[in-house]
């Protein structure tokens, strides 16, 4: 993790959210604005192509960049070409789950010979299956039994399900600002805390009766729950804090979450999605020292490759999400003709052994530094009030810092919009660079962004930086 300490982080992102955002000069907003439509003119095509067969013109929450998304024709190494054959330094990896770079080539050949040799889906228990849950759990000790899923929103869901069989308990709590999946109970206080039921459209409020939500990093808003609702099943976090980190976590409220919840005969969910194996090899318990009862993981697990997700924890817990029809003691049903698919397990055991053989986790967190750094010297040089820091090969680097606003401050509550919108012109001045982030806002390392090419996206933000007002 870089240097920052968590208290210089929330005075810093105090700091951005309390004055007026800094704003591009017009003049150049308006050039990167027509280079992009000049660059990208078959993205551009592309994009009113598929708004009329799918919604919006995009699938993924991802892709939307302003001002319309760009079409990828290839990715390698730590490089994305689009359709336009504009070459951008690659920093969104697929959002997250490429650590070895794209296109690792003993991984291809490994997942190659399953589709040819064995075939990619059978309904039946390959040896892949119990080979990658081994994998798994030698690096997530925790993990004492494992179950393979499609997704990290289908994790997420079965998790909060076991865990209200196990205790008998309903109450869910989850951390303000925080991500996991979009099943109906979860589309709760995301992204921004205190938005609680902002992005619910289409989800009856009943769903939430039994999902609440604390302020981050607050333990005596937990414990205050804990007073008031006896019957609390589980508290699901994200292990660096809301949103990858953007809002970034305390140092020590884990643990202090997960002594609450084991006082309460309540259990502790860690959602390891974007942690496992891209912060530390052990994820977000293994880097922060604490011990959950469930872990949730899904795409990095499988390194990009689809149907990627599992579901691990305490042997008496996972018992409850045992195969077979009906009958007999309670029991979460759960299902996924794909899971468990051979193809996906084969791509998580291998894609598993190279991160570590490669120290591939330790190389994206090297990379991850040396840029935030970067950028803190870049934005003090131009007076910006804007900072960055990493947790392990995630950077985060605020500017409008939407994700830090205090909706219980009116003055900061209009602000979404504005601050977004800066954000997504943000997002066209890194591609003006060529340079492809997450939102952004977000920078996600591999173990190929070596030191020449992590300079060189400094001093390519060196140039946005003069541009602004």
């Amino acid at each position: 993790m870089s240097s920052m300490k968590y208290e210089d982080m929330r005075a810093r992102i105090e700091n951005i959210v309390n004055q007026p955002i800094r704003k591009f000069k017009p003049k150049e907003l308006k050039g990167i604005i027509e280079r992009y439509h000049n660059n990208h003119p078959k993205s551009k095509e592309a994009y009113e192509r598929a708004r009329k067969i799918i919604p919006g013109g995009v699938e993924h929450n991802l892709a939307f960049n302003h001002p319309f998304p760009l079409a990828s024709k290839r990715v390698y190494a730590c490089y994305m070409e689009t359709i336009d054959e504009v070459v951008l330094t690659d920093y969104l990896m697929c959002g997250g789950p490429i650590i070895l770079g794209h296109q690792y080539k003993p991984l291809i050949d490994k997942v190659g010979e399953v589709i040819q040799e064995f075939g990619p889906c059978h309904g039946l228990t390959n040896e892949y299956e119990y080979l990658a849950a081994e994998q798994l759990q030698k690096h997530f000790p925790s993990c004492e039994i494992i179950r393979w899923l499609q997704s990290g929103t289908e994790a997420d869901m079965l998790a909060i399900r076991v865990a209200r069989i196990f205790t008998g308990r309903k109450h869910i709590i989850k951390i303000g600002g925080s991500y996991h999946g979009w099943s109906d109970q979860l589309v709760f206080d995301m992204h921004i805390s205190g938005t609680k039921r902002l992005e619910s459209h289409g989800i009856p409020k009943e769903i939430y009766k039994y999902i609440d939500s604390i302020p981050p990093n607050d333990i005596e808003a937990l414990e205050q729950i804990f007073k008031e609702k006896k019957k609390v099943a589980a508290v699901i976090i994200e292990p660096m804090g809301g949103e990858s980190g953007a809002n970034p976590v305390r140092l020590g409220f884990n643990k202090e979450v997960e002594e609450l919840c084991h006082n309460n005969g309540t259990l502790l969910i860690s959602d390891e999605v974007v942690c496992a194996f891209r912060l530390h090899m052990s994820g977000g318990q293994g880097y922060f020292g604490y011990n959950p009862d469930l872990s949730v993981f899904g795409k990095i697990v499988g390194h990009g490759y689809p149907s990627a997700a599992a579901l691990g924890g305490r042997a008496d817990i996972m018992a409850t999400v045992a195969a077979g029809v009906g009958g007999g003691a309670k029991r979460a049903y759960c299902g996924g003709t794909l899971a468990a698919n051979p193809l996906t397990c084969a791509a998580a055991y291998w894609a598993m052994k190279y991160v570590e053989e490669t120290k591939a986790t330790e190389k994206a967190g090297r990379a991850a530094s040396r840029l935030s750094h970067g950028l803190n010297e870049v934005f003090e040089k131009y007076n910006l009030p804007w900072f960055s820091y990493n947790f392990g090969g995630t950077v985060h680097f605020h500017t409008s810092c939407v994700f830090g606003l205090d909706l219980n401050d009116p003055k900061q509550s209009g602000q979404i919009k504005i601050r977004k919108d800066f954000m997504d012109e943000m997002g066209a001045a890194l591609v003006d660079q060529e340079i492809i982030s997450v939102a952004g806002s977000r920078f996600y390392t591999c173990m190929l962004h070596s030191d020449e090419i992590v300079d060189d996206t400094i001093k390519k933000i060196d140039k946005i930086c003069q541009k602004i007002e």
